[in-house]
């Protein structure tokens, strides 16, 4: 399969779901939904297992979806456009009758290779599952969709919650928020004068605050339990979550919180501008406002703030998404999560080292072991023999682990009694002689790739990846799977509903521990008829993946090794 089918057929959800990819983002905005506006709030209604409830902002009609019962496109926010951009979220506004909720609402505003700029700026939408019966006080269990907060949807099969709702009894919600520079964005002359909130440019974690507080006030309408609320989220959604740990403004939103494959990356304001400049130039040259970046930096310069705002609105999501390079699956070169001071503290994920921290709820962190072999699949310059695609995607998996799961997991737990639950999936990756559970040569091209342990946590059958990359999902690993998904959605569903993954039948799942030789981390694994779990004892770091390549590699094979790396994250 040649490299630029293979990047089609990683979209293929996008091209599917052909209502939330209309190209609606340039002006004037088409609405998902333009209801008769109530000019009050309803008093919030009780679960009667229908699928019709009353919320604060109005009537909801959804549908049955095999044992549970679902609603699709609910906004949690006015619609974040005009005057609303780039400005902190606003309570949705109420409307008369009834409002059906079968279609999922707009994806965010984003840019896809080979379809362009997609989605609308009016995105602030949820979805719920649940299950069909009269119970009350469900467990509420909220996944943030990955995507490195620059793509995505919630609307992809992947994230659907039927499968939690009805096997797990929870109250499964699903959520779309603002994506990269559209979500998060700071410049002097355009949020310079909101408020607190405004100024962080953190649009998209307030988004998911947003949702949170919506949950908070609305969801014992469904029979929901909002004193019982798990956080969790892959890849981009997993540092979402990290975000919203350390968030005062989401304090007491949530009891619980799952990060699967989270990167510790967080950036200052000051970073923020810088980047937001750079569009800026883009703009104007694209425009041919000026010849080169140089004359733009000039003509900048001569700007009045009030112009460069005006300028900047002006602009349609489509114009300014298309002006922003692109990397691995096309998401987009752009920094999001701000240590603004107010949103996100100043001292960002250090936070957790000094014991202080704003939400100190039970944690399951943890990663893939050869996450980085799904970019490896699709990343073919420069080529790499067999031996070398192994050295670099796996040592770069191990840098990912070490950045985004040990790191926090020891940071955490070092002056805090807060539980932390650490896991690495590790299904489909090779056994010591060479033997994977993936049909034909796909454990050793991606093993246990990021994503790979989505339709494992949440029931959902065949992730999006592993339908569009070569079908690693066959009859002869169907036993594996599902056994790896009853146990992996058992852990889940007693951690959402006690903070504790642990229970009847279950091999014991120890919290993290920084001694020396304790068990540290869980892996889940499967082989064709048997689960394989097991334990890891050994805790690693960054400085210690780079001493690792530099004793176990000699030249040339150790510097195209590092060059390769190094082209990924920094390594000076």
């Amino acid at each position: 399969m040649s490299f630029m089918m293979k990047l089609v057929y990683l979209f293929v959800p996008f091209i599917r779901l052909s209502n939330l990819i209309k190209r609606t983002v340039s002006p004037p905005i088409k609405r998902f939904f333009a209801p008769k506006i109530s000019d009050h709030t309803y008093e919030l209604g009780e679960w009667n297992n229908n699928a019709t409830v009353q919320t604060k902002n109005g009537l909801l009609t959804g549908y049955s979806d095999k044992n549970t019962w679902c609603w699709k496109g609910i906004p949690y926010a006015t619609p974040p456009v005009g005057e609303l951009r780039w400005k902190a979220p606003l309570n949705p506004v109420p409307w008369l009758g009834t409002r059906k909720t079968r279609k999922f609402g707009n994806t965010a505003a984003q840019f896809m290779p080979f379809l362009g700029p997609i989605g609308s700026e009016d995105c602030l939408y949820l979805n719920i599952w649940r299950p069909k019966s009269s119970e009350t006080e469900l467990p509420v269990y909220l996944y943030i969709h990955g995507g490195g907060n620059s793509i995505g949807t919630a609307a992809t099969t992947q994230y659907y919650g039927n499968a939690v709702a009805d096997k797990s009894k929870l109250l499964y919600i699903s959520v779309n928020y603002r994506l990269g520079a559209m979500g998060w964005f700071i410049h002097p002359a355009v949020t310079g004068n909101g408020s607190s909130e405004d100024q962080s440019g953190n649009f998209g974690t307030l988004d998911l605050i947003k949702s949170l507080e919506w949950v908070h006030e609305n969801i014992r309408a469904f029979g929901g339990d909002p004193n019982n609320v798990t956080i969790a989220g892959e890849s981009g959604g997993a540092f979402n979550v990290l975000s919203l740990l350390v968030s005062p403004a989401a304090k007491g939103l949530f009891h619980h919180a799952i990060s699967e494959s989270a990167l510790s990356l967080i950036w200052s304001p000051n970073d923020a501008i810088v980047q937001s400049n750079k569009l800026l130039v883009s703009l104007l040259v694209k425009e041919r406002k000026a010849d080169n970046e140089k004359e733009a930096e000039q003509l900048i310069s001569k700007m009045m703030d009030d112009e460069i705002n005006e300028y900047l609105r002006s602009k349609s999501a489509f114009t300014i998404t298309k002006n922003i390079p692109t990397k691995d699956f096309g998401m987009a070169e752009w920094h999001t999560i701000f240590t603004d001071g107010v949103i996100i503290p100043e001292e960002g994920y250090d936070v957790f080292s000094s014991g202080v921290w704003a939400n100190k709820v039970p944690l399951i962190i943890g990663c893939t072991k050869d996450e980085m072999k799904l970019f490896g699949y699709f990343r073919k310059d420069p080529p790499l023999n067999p031996r070398e695609y192994d050295l670099v995607w796996g040592y770069y998996s191990l840098l990912w682990r070490a950045n985004g799961v040990d790191v926090i997991a020891r940071r955490i737990t070092s002056n805090s009694d807060v539980p932390v639950y650490a896991y690495r999936f590790d299904w489909g990756s090779p056994d010591s002689n060479g033997l994977s559970v993936l049909p034909r040569n796909k454990g050793q091209e991606l093993g246990a790739h990021h994503s790979a342990e989505i339709p494992f946590f949440l029931g959902m059958g065949m992730g999006e990846i592993a339908m569009m990359i070569g079908k690693t999902h066959t009859k002869h690993n169907y036993l594996s799977r599902e056994r790896l998904t009853n146990l992996c959605m058992s852990y889940l569903a007693n951690f959402a509903k006690t903070g504790n993954p642990n229970g009847e039948m279950l091999l014991h799942w120890p919290t993290w521990d920084n001694t020396k030789g304790k068990e540290k981390i869980l892996v889940l694994d499967a082989g064709i008829s048997d689960l394989k779990l097991s334990y890891l004892r050994e805790m690693i770091n960054v400085r210690g993946v780079l001493d690792l390549i530099n004793s176990e590699l000699e030249e040339p094979e150790r510097g195209k090794v590092l060059a390769m790396l190094n082209d990924f994250i920094p390594l000076d």
